[in-house]
Formats: structure tokens, C-alpha cells, sequence
């Protein structure tokens, strides 16, 4: 490097450093002691996560760059009491905490010692008989994660949820079977805030109540709000992971009204349109934007459901027939994001008329095995594509596949960021949700 590029503003290389990968910062910043000063600047790491596996083998250099660093997030695997005293100790203003196989109670009562603390998730471990009593005095939390916790007691995890009254996210992926409709509808009641709701189903033998996702009677607070009625829940985002018809009804989300997001992760394929629940859920979601449905019916059987107000769209392992592109471009113009990860295509539903059928098109993912090199290159008839995601570039393109690449961005004139690898799992995310 010359030796006139330190002579640049230390602002101007910080917002170089901005568009590098963690790991590529932690590779500059071992070049040079400027450099390294440089590379701990707090607005390079603010959206970082560190994961902690050995707690008690960190110096105290370590702690010193975490704190240079303003770290926020981090995730806890299998620490002890004296683990989580060091870590209160150091990093006391941390914002974000992932727990993963920790099951000594003693230990997780050190969580009351972060007071800015708003994002918590717990996962993956022996469930400790009074967990309850950990969780209920969190009450500055806004975003609650509860995975694969085995033996969880349920009556009190729930009773310690609902006195979280600032959660304005959910994720309660425990046990196998729903929440009886008493206790959910107490909980929810209880969550004035909450817009994300994410529900590990599980089986279940016949049909949740209709009712299930309405509120008897609601907080006054909220109740006297003008236009909202008494059943009104204000969800804007729902999950439902591990899901099978007929659980819910075909009215089970008309309380929803102000649903703008909706994933519906079925445990398998379904063969029985009759039983679809989700062609009816769509047709009663008028603000509904974002979609992802996860394997469950082929596309033709809730397709002519789908509203014209989405933009976002994601259909993961779904059977796809011959002529279901003409009809998906038919129903959804408008759609600036596409995440196709299909069983097939169909000899008929040809990739080519892609540029016609979505025009609006920012982001797009797709299985370039689908498609032939007039298809791919194609793509460049796409005027406002950003983002091309190739699924099945793992762990590295072929030589053929970094042609076609370099074809369509000689096309485009390199507008389009083409990403040919896996994006590295969010050690943040709940197992559940990686689908």
C-alpha cells in the first residue's frame, strides 16, 4: 500500500471499512497497528455478533477490544456462573443476549444484571423447573426467543411471557402440540405491543377452535382506541413453523386484519387441496406484502388467492407446475422480491418470460440449474434488479456458472450484485426459522 494512503482521513477509511465482511476486517486489522486502532471504530461493529464458546479462556485484551467496540450482541454457549459474572462485568450495556445450553438457573439470574438488555433467546437445552422466575423480572424486554426447551414447564413460561407487557416480538417454539385457546388468548390480551408472533405448531389431532387468534376482551387501553374493535389483535407479522391442515379453520386468521407479513412452514407436502386453509387466509389479508410458504400444497392450489398487495414473495421446496409463472406474474405485477427455491418448474413454465411477467423486480433468488443460458443471461431484461442470489453456487461456482455471471453483468452494465454462495447462518436466528 502506498504510503500516502494514511495520509487519508481516518473518516474516509472507515467508510471504506464499512463494506467488509467481518472477517475480511479482521484481516486488516492484523496488518498494522494504524489499521488496528482504525478497525475497532464502533459503527464497523454495530451490527456484529460474537459468540462466546469459552468465556473463562478470554483475555483481558479481549475484553478490552469488545468494549473499544461498543459489542452489543453476543451469544452464550454453555457458561457457568463465573462465565456470566465475567461477562456482566465487562460488557454490562448489553443490548442482545442468544443462550444456548444453559441450564443452570443460578447462572441466568446474572441476565437481571444487563439493564439495557431488550433482545433475549434461549435455546436448545434442558429446561430448568423454574425458568419462570428468570424471565418474568425482564420486563425492558422487547424481542423474546423460547427454543427447543425440553421439559419446559408451559403453564409458567407462559405466565412469565405474559408479564413481559413490552415484547413487540415472540417466538415461542415449544412443545408439541398448540397452546390451548384459553391460555394463548390470555397471553396475547396481556402483550399490547406485540406486532411478531412466531408459533411452532406441532401435530395436532382435529381443529383449533375458530376463534383461536381472537381477543374475548381486551386491555381498556387498547379497546378505547378509536377503530379498533374487540377482537382486534394488531399483529403485523405471523409465523406459523410446523404447521399441517386442517389445525387452523379457513376464518381462523380473520381477526388479523392488519397482517402485513405471513409464513406458513408446513411440516410436509399436502395432497388434499379441499383441506387448504391458506387459499381462503390470503383472500381475507388486505394488507398482506410478504409471503413465504414452505413445502404444503403446490402453488396452483392457492395461487388465484394470492392479493395483488404483495411485494415480497418466497416459495421454499413448493411444487410448481407448467404455466404457474404466466399465472404468478398475472397475480402479483407489482413483486419487487422473489425467493424461488421450487421442486420444479414444469416443461411449460419457462424462466424467459421473467422479465415480462415480474418487470418490477429489485431482488431475485433463485437454482440456476433450472435454466438454460438464454434464461440466465435473460435476467438482464430485469431494469430494476439489484440482487441476483444463486442457490446452488455452494460452497463455490462452476467455471460455466461464472461466465453466465460475468454475461449478464456485461449486460447490465454491473448494476446487479450477484451473490453465488450460502450467506453465513445468523447466529442470532432461532433453529426453527432456518428454512
Amino acid at each position: 500500500m502506498s504510503v500516502s494512503a494514511f495520509h487519508l482521513p481516518q473518516e474516509v477509511w472507515v467508510q471504506v471499512f464499512l463494506y467488509l465482511s467481518d472477517h475480511e476486517k479482521g484481516n486488516i486489522r492484523a496488518s498494522c497497528k494504524y489499521f488496528k486502532r482504525l478497525i475497532d471504530h464502533p459503527s464497523l461493529w454495530r451490527n456484529s455478533v460474537v459468540v462466546l464458546k469459552k468465556i473463562r479462556a478470554c483475555n483481558a485484551e479481549f475484553w478490552t477490544t469488545m468494549r473499544r467496540r461498543k459489542t452489543s450482541s453476543v451469544v452464550v454457549h454453555k457458561a457457568g456462573l463465573r462465565d456470566w459474572e465475567k461477562l456482566a462485568a465487562s460488557l454490562p450495556w448489553l443490548t442482545a443476549i442468544i443462550i444456548e445450553q444453559c441450564s443452570d438457573l443460578t447462572a441466568l439470574e446474572t441476565l437481571q444484571r444487563f439493564s439495557n438488555l431488550k433482545r433475549l433467546a434461549i435455546r436448545s437445552f434442558q429446561c430448568p423447573s423454574d425458568l419462570g422466575s428468570v424471565l418474568a423480572p425482564l420486563r425492558q424486554l422487547t424481542h423474546l426467543a423460547l427454543c427447543e426447551l425440553h421439559s419446559a414447564p408451559r403453564a409458567q413460561l407462559i405466565g412469565a411471557v405474559s408479564q413481559l407487557t413490552s415484547l413487540t416480538s415472540l417466538f415461542y417454539h415449544e412443545g408439541d402440540k398448540p397452546i390451548s385457546r384459553q391460555v394463548f388468548q390470555g397471553m396475547l390480551a396481556s402483550l399490547p405491543n406485540l406486532k411478531h408472533l412466531s408459533l411452532k405448531m406441532g401435530p395436532v389431532y382435529g381443529t383449533l377452535p375458530d376463534d383461536y387468534f381472537c381477543l374475548p376482551s381486551l386491555n381498556p387501553k387498547i379497546a378505547g382506541r378509536e377503530g379498533q374493535g374487540k377482537d382486534h389483535v394488531g399483529l403485523t407479522r405471523l409465523e406459523l413453523l410446523n404447521y399441517m391442515d386442517p389445525m387452523l379453520s379457513a376464518v381462523a386468521l380473520e381477526p388479523l386484519g392488519c397482517l402485513q407479513s405471513l409464513t406458513v412452514g408446513y411440516r410436509d407436502q399436502a395432497v388434499e387441496p379441499s383441506r387448504c386453509a391458506l387459499s381462503t387466509w390470503l383472500s381475507k389479508l388486505p394488507s398482506l406484502t410478504e409471503l413465504t410458504v414452505i413445502r404444503g400444497y403446490p402453488l396452483h392450489v392457492y395461487m388465484c388467492s394470492l392479493p395483488r398487495t404483495l411485494r415480497s414473495l418466497s416459495l421454499l421446496q413448493v411444487i410448481m407446475g407448467p404455466g404457474d409463472m404466466r399465472t404468478l406474474g398475472e397475480r402479483t405485477l407489482d413483486l419487487q422480491h422473489l425467493h424461488m427455491d421450487v421442486c420444479g418448474y414444469g416443461s411449460q413454465s419457462s424462466l424467459q418470460e421473467l422479465p415480462m411477467l415480474l418487470p418490477e423486480l429489485r431482488t431475485l433468488k433463485l437454482r440456476h440449474c433450472n435454466m438454460t443460458e438464454q434464461e440466465f443471461v435473460g435476467l438482464a431484461r430485469l431494469q430494476h434488479l439489484e440482487r441476483l442470489v444463486v442457490l446452488d453456487a455452494h460452497p463455490g461456482p462452476s467455471p460455466a456458472l461464472i461466465e453466465l455471471i460475468q454475461k449478464l453483468q456485461f449486460k447490465t452494465n454491473y448494476r446487479v450484485q450477484v451473490i453465488h454462495s450460502l450467506v453465513p447462518r445468523d447466529p442470532t436466528a432461532c433453529y426453527c426459522s432456518q428454512y
